[in-house]
């Protein structure tokens, strides 16, 4: 038996076996339970190929985020980083960000280089790959943890999550369900930015100048990079088919407590809480001064 086949049918059988609860936010979708979390089929089958085949190299680079924490923002931030140049009129060629949105520039781990039909081939991308997953710590494979690889991590208030993730499913599906609805499935289911870019060029081993790090921090505005012609050409699409344009709400910090109840918002904070007891997360992200709430963690 060749390893594809083999792999197709240790799929089909760790498949059959998981729990499942239809997705309401999104119509005729399925979620099966994995280590205490939901997922899409189409996304367990990355997720199995990542186990089985992913062994990354300690100069790699993990961002690890929970959809519309800020991932497009620390995308930016990373490649600009990395790249970084002291020149605000610097050419596209040293500030990518320019010429490519930044989902083109680093790639989804479990949608754009594992699967099927993979999109970016992982031994083209170039080193130090930089890699972007939506994959909770937890069900990353053991490979990736025990490899010394830099894994950045971003989190965000709850309560903000959901009000942003509600817009976006909103505008690429047309869900209209009663925010009752949506809110019980999710639960179910910043400071100063130059001290996280600081903090995120030193992870990474880069060292920045002041000068430089005002430059990143510019660079990855969201004042400036929804209004760069790549991020609002309505002809240029993500693989996935959104717009790049939909990639740019601006996040309002406390903006969860303009659309929840104040039931709700005691819910999901006693949720969060709970879920992240021991990360050194909990009760930090809904301080009686919403501007003060910890956006960024650094593993």
């Amino acid at each position: 038996m060749d390893t594809n086949s083999q792999g197709f049918h240790e799929e089909t059988g760790v498949l059959s076996n998981l729990s499942e609860t239809e997705w309401k936010l999104v119509a005729n979708t399925t979620l099966l339970g994995w280590k205490g979390f939901w997922l899409t089929p189409h996304i367990m089958k990355f997720v199995i190929s990542i186990e089985n085949q992913f062994n990354p190299l300690p100069s790699e680079i993990l961002l690890v985020s929970f959809p519309k924490t800020g991932t497009t923002w620390l995308k930016a931030l990373t490649a600009t980083i990395l790249r970084h140049n002291s020149n605000p009129d610097s050419d596209s060629q040293t500030d990518p960000l320019q010429t490519q949105n930044p989902h083109q520039l680093i790639p989804f781990l479990e949608l754009e280089t594992f699967g099927e039909s993979p999109s970016r081939a992982i031994n083209q991308v170039p080193s130090p790959r930089v890699f972007n997953t939506h994959l909770p710590y937890s069900i990353l494979p053991e490979a990736v943890k025990n490899s010394g690889c830099h894994i950045i991590y971003i989190s965000r208030n709850p309560a903000d999550t959901f009000v942003s993730t509600r817009h976006f499913y909103n505008k690429r599906f047309g869900t209209k369900i009663p925010l009752e609805v949506t809110f019980d499935e999710f639960c179910q289911g910043t400071e100063d930015p130059k001290k996280h870019v600081s903090r995120i060029a030193e992870f990474l081993g880069c060292s920045l100048s002041a000068d430089e790090i005002d430059q990143v921090v510019w660079k990855c505005s969201h004042e400036r990079l929804s209004k760069l012609d790549v991020n609002k050409d309505e002809e240029r699409v993500h693989w996935s088919g959104m717009k790049f344009s939909s990639y740019f709400r601006r996040g309002v910090v406390g903006d969860g407590k303009n659309l929840l109840s104040p039931e709700m918002m005691d819910r999901i904070e006693t949720l969060a809480n709970q879920r992240w007891e021991g990360s050194g997360l909990e009760n930090k992200m809904f301080g009686s001064e919403p501007n003060l709430v910890k956006s960024l963690g650094i593993n």
